[in-house]
């Protein structure tokens, strides 16, 4: 876990004063080669009629690129290079205006985020592996030199922007090569397995590094100046702009997204959908969040920093995820994705501006930590646990109270996010929500109560036969029946599943309807009757889409299992495949009659949730 990282990142990468390295005069350009490069007369894949401009009034310009083998793109100041083919390479420089300026054919294949991929203000760089050299490029793609690989190297090497020194890896050091001179220089000592440079940072002054051994991976943060390691994580992703930094690292079932000044302290970006994906867009100091709506759209939110308010929003109608997202310098944003519509890979180039979102909502703040949390937002978190508790007749722990609620044989690490516990919060609420509060009511009285916690993650222990990790959890503390839900780790079907557990003592107890339940199984099936045993059946012959009789092979546990499973299906969207055959009809009718009887909702006219999917109406 990265707890500490912010403070680390302060204290030593981003204010560790280093120097950039020595620099020695440039050297004149080798005789182009293995590069084919065209600079014809600029043309553009603008479709000036698009739907999607009209739409959206001007803001979205969208550029067909005519081939569907895309693989991402970059910028270069106020350009943007796109990266397409398999085995070799062509690049496209497209201009501000949306021309196509420039393109150029390797006969390698060069990915966008190729850790060897330099991009300066007016050169890119890459390393041939088929040369064993490091190709400069000018603005119009054409080849300015190549620069031989150093003895020994390990991995891939990087050319400062300059031009003037090459960082590289051999199997025993992190080393620095004058181009001109070619005198090398240790900058670090070490011999792991596997060892590469892959980015440069803060005007080349650090060094990340990927170091793998048998023992794992991680990547190191170091000084080229004198060495010095500043940071070793395997979970950081970082990059820098001029003094800024922008970086990311999981957090429970968010990332951590944080930004600022190496001179002023650390700031986070807490999106709208904290789940979704995001991407910096450091030339804008800006960022953008992907979220799939459904199968057929995709919104992208854009986040200004300086301000901390979400000003633009985007949706679109398409089946496809982005291959790439980038910012110009001049403010564009640029999305690469397939289009059915045109049938190829197709460019759009959004305007920001001019989509503006009346959004007064800030989204920027302190970064909260487990040690230093969010006091006044986790007291409200707490108010409406209560308030959500007393509307049902429960109790719902959050933060440290829910991870102190935790069985014998589980521990349970608090959620302390305020965003993820509000989120979670209101997601069981409007869960709960969905069931006649009298079911609660009773479903609890048969217990001292009932309690759920929402905790960030159910830790098992090996010594005591439990599973290592699990969404959900069901068990009883005393007389009271409990459930603890991982945030945001399926916790829709968790809830549904481990609720079906609770109930079920109010069904067998006031229901005849599942004291048959075996009948309904194939003739010779017989359950497991242990988790362990049933981590190795083969349950395929059972789980056939004609005579499906099991949800999955879980499910062929115990018969309480099989039940649980058939609620947590039954009650979540996207699942009627599940219930075509005749014995999960059967299955899914005689629980629901269970539930009717148990409950006293036998003369309900009211269709209920785990209703939705038979064939033919309880009335």
């Amino acid at each position: 876990m990265f707890k500490h990282l912010i403070s680390l990142i302060l204290a030593s990468l981003l204010l560790c004063g280093c120097a950039k390295p020595a620099q020695s005069a440039e050297t004149a350009p080798t005789t182009p080669e293995e590069i084919s490069a065209s600079t014809a007369r600029p043309h553009s894949f603008y479709d000036a009629g698009s739907q999607t401009e009209q739409r959206t009034r001007g803001a979205v310009r969208v550029y067909p690129l005519k081939r569907s083998d895309c693989t991402g793109l970059q910028v270069q100041g106020e350009s943007v290079l796109l990266f397409s083919g398999s085995e070799t390479t062509v690049l496209t420089r497209i201009d501000a205006n949306g021309c196509v300026s420039a393109t150029a054919e390797l006969n390698i294949f060069l990915s966008h985020d190729d850790s060897s991929l330099q991009i300066g203000a007016d050169t890119l760089s890459f390393y041939d592996y088929s040369k064993g050299e490091t190709v400069v490029l000018d603005q119009t793609l054409q080849e300015l030199r190549r620069i031989p690989s150093p003895d020994d190297l390990m991995g891939t090497p990087i050319l400062s922007e300059d031009q003037k020194t090459l960082y590289y890896c051999t199997p025993t050091a992190l080393r620095a090569m004058d181009v001109e001179t070619g005198i090398c220089r240790c900058i670090r000592e070490m011999g792991y397995l596997y060892q590469t440079v892959t980015k440069l940072h803060l005007d080349d002054s650090i060094i990340s590094c990927s170091l793998s051994d048998e023992t794992g991976s991680t990547m190191a943060y170091i000084s080229a100046e004198n060495g010095r390691l500043l940071q070793e994580s395997a979970d950081i992703a970082l990059t820098t702009s001029g003094s800024r930094y922008y970086a990311s690292f999981p957090t429970g079932m968010t990332q951590a997204l944080l930004f600022g000044d190496r001179e002023a302290a650390p700031t986070a970006l807490i999106p709208a959908d904290i789940t979704a994906e995001c991407l910096f867009l450091e030339q804008v100091n800006g960022a953008v969040t992907v979220t799939v709506l459904s199968e057929t759209q995709i919104r992208f939110d854009y986040y200004d920093l300086s301000s901390g308010l979400r000003t633009a929003a985007l949706t679109m109608d398409t089946k496809h995820v982005p291959i790439g997202l980038e910012a110009t310098a001049d403010g564009y944003v640029y999305i690469l994705m397939h289009s059915s519509r045109y049938g190829c890979d197709t460019l759009y180039r959004w305007a920001v501006e001019d989509m503006p979102l009346n959004d007064s909502t800030v989204y920027t703040g302190p970064y909260f930590t487990e040690e230093a949390p969010d006091l006044a937002g986790l007291a409200r978190c707490r108010e409406l646990a209560d308030e959500i508790g007393q509307r049902y007749g429960i109790r719902v722990l959050i933060w440290e109270e829910a991870a102190a609620a935790a069985p014998w044989d589980y521990s349970f690490e608090p959620e302390y996010l305020v965003p993820v516990i509000e989120r979670e919060l209101k997601f069981l609420d409007q869960q709960l929500g969905q069931f006649p509060k009298e079911m609660l009511e009773a479903t609890a009285s048969n217990f001292s109560g009932l309690t759920i916690s929402l905790v960030r993650q159910l830790i098992g222990s090996a010594d005591a036969g439990s599973l290592s990790t699990a969404n959900g959890l069901q068990y009883f503390l005393g007389n009271e029946a409990c459930i603890a839900l991982a945030a945001g780790q399926d916790t829709q079907k968790a809830l549904f599943h481990e609720l079906y557990h609770v109930m079920e003592t109010q069904i067998l107890n006031h229901s005849i309807a599942l004291d048959q339940w075996e009948t309904l199984n194939p003739r010779g099936f017989s359950y497991d009757l242990d988790y362990r045993t049933n981590l190795a059946r083969d349950g395929s012959a059972y789980l056939r889409e004609d005579t499906q009789s099991f949800i999955d092979t879980y499910a062929m546990s115990y018969p309480k299992e099989d039940r649980a499973r058939i609620l947590e299906y039954a009650c979540t969207p996207g699942n009627e495949h599940y219930f075509q055959s005749e014995p999960m009809q059967a299955k899914l009718r005689t629980l629901c009659d269970g539930i009717r009887e148990a409950y006293g909702l036998e003369n309900s006219t009211e269709a209920y949730l785990w209703e939705q999917y038979l064939y033919v109406p309880i009335t």
